[in-house]
């Protein structure tokens, strides 16, 4: 049975109609392909291990200089404005979840993936009911289910258990990673999904809450999907623009796993809670798998999206220009 689209993936295509066949004009961002690059970051909250990357870049004159960037941040606390802005031009890049950019791109705003940032760090959990297809039939799933994160999870848990959403189990939507753990310790529901630092944040609090199926575990090929990818303006960003600024990316993770004191600094300064990103990055829980686009992390992206078109949850999966940074 075909699944709804999703409210945000459809938020994104509507917006991208606004943008469609808009430029940045010679006052937006890169320009024409130059070397300085505006990129929007959605701030609902602390800075996410994801949304550190671009932060702690904007900071790396060096880096920057190495790679011939000038990276700046521009902070959202509204997606709409964020997800208008890119299409528009008048911001270069974001980071997000691929499934708005492909609805985006399906209602032909010229965005491009420039490369993937990090895998999928989702997880299922419980007070202590293992992850199993009696145990989830007929439960209640507690997740953020109008993103694209749980479109992919739910596929995950159909291929795993055989049990499809809000038919053999209810789902109920919990607003964010953090509220979807919060409900479950209220005892509102058996099951939750969420992922990174809502996750990370829970376990001294919610001693009882733990992980029964974690990203690994769910996967359907051998590696956890794509999760957050570099999405970007083409009419702003060329290829190799696109190239240098993930090179880049690639360089302040690596640098970032390398000193993960230094990171935490910076992330309890971003209102993160104290050892949150910490143990992420030294666990490796933040799943930093950073690619420029094309190559085989485009290939697997593309597949990714198809599933999800297959199955209803996405409107469509763009054509070759999306996956190929606008080559």
């Amino acid at each position: 049975m075909k699944k709804r689209v999703l409210v945000p993936l459809a938020l994104a295509a509507t917006v991208a109609l606004a943008g469609a066949g808009c430029s940045s004009g010679d006052d937006g961002g890169a320009g024409g392909g130059g070397s300085t690059i505006t990129v929007g970051q959605w701030r609902p909250g602390p800075l996410a291990s994801t949304s550190l990357v671009s932060k702690m870049l904007a900071d790396n004159t060096e880096l920057e200089s190495e790679h011939a960037v000038d990276v700046s941040v521009e902070y959202y606390t509204n997606l709409q404005a964020l997800y208008t802005d890119l299409a528009r031009g008048r911001i270069d890049v974001v980071v997000g979840g691929p499934e708005a950019f492909a609805s985006s791109a399906l209602q032909g705003a010229p965005i491009s993936v420039a490369g993937s940032l990090s895998r999928s760090n989702a997880a299922i959990l419980s007070e202590g009911e293992e992850f199993t297809e009696e145990n989830l039939r007929g439960a209640r799933m507690v997740a953020p289910s109008t993103t694209g994160t749980w479109a992919a999870v739910q596929l995950e848990i159909e291929d795993k258990t055989g049990l499809v959403a809000n038919e053999d189990y209810e789902v109920v939507n919990g607003e964010s990673p953090t509220g979807s753990i919060q409900q479950l310790a209220a005892g509102t529901a058996d099951f939750a999904m969420s992922w990174g630092e809502a996750i990370a944040a829970a376990e001294p609090q919610f001693p009882n809450v733990e992980v029964v199926a974690d990203a690994e575990e769910l996967a359907i090929d051998d590696k956890p999907f794509i999760q957050f990818v570099v999405a970007m303006n083409t009419d702003n960003v060329d290829h190799e623009v696109a190239e240098r600024l993930m090179a880049a990316y690639a360089d302040q993770v690596a640098w970032m796993e390398e000193n993960p004191d230094e990171v935490e600094v910076v992330a309890v300064q971003e209102g993160n809670t104290e050892g949150v990103i910490l143990s992420m990055i030294e666990e490796g829980r933040s799943n930093f798998d950073v690619h420029a686009f094309p190559g085989p992390e485009a290939d697997e992206l593309r597949t990714t999206l198809q599933r999800m078109a297959d199955a209803g949850v996405i409107e469509g999966v763009p054509g070759d220009s999306f996956f190929n940074a606008g080559k």
